[in-house]
């Protein structure tokens, strides 16, 4: 499969609930993303990536067949567990075929479990 970074997580949303001195803390996210899909029939998911200090980790959000032209909703709830330092976290779509096409029309991430504001969700039109 083909990875395709789409957005960079800002740490306000991922970092907020962070338990102080904590070296490992676990967390749960609403993730979604509306994606209009074209070209070769295939499979996309979308995943959260994420550096920390003991590994590079995947976890899989959702994922859809396509049969070329159409649009897919990818969403699910991902719970993520961070160790020491979180160097980066990122939303990811991965395909299947090279010549699979994709445009991200909505993009969504917000913990759960929190009343949060407006600004503390990923929300992206592209």
């Amino acid at each position: 499969m083909i990875e395709k970074s789409i957005a960079k997580v800002p740490s306000r949303i991922w970092a907020s609930g962070r338990p102080a001195r904590a070296r490992q803390w676990d967390a749960e996210f609403n993730v979604a993303a509306w994606a209009r899909l074209s070209g070769q029939a295939g499979t996309v998911q979308l995943v959260v990536r994420y550096l920390d200090a003991r590994n590079d980790h995947v976890v899989l959000v959702d994922a859809a067949e396509s049969r070329g032209d159409g649009s897919a909703l990818l969403s699910g709830t991902v719970r993520l567990r961070f160790t020491d330092d979180v160097e980066q976290v990122q939303l990811c779509l991965r395909l299947s075929d090279p010549a699979m096409r994709y445009v991200v029309e909505e993009l969504y991430m917000q913990r759960r479990g929190t009343a949060l504001r407006p600004q503390d969700k990923l929300i992206s039109n592209y």
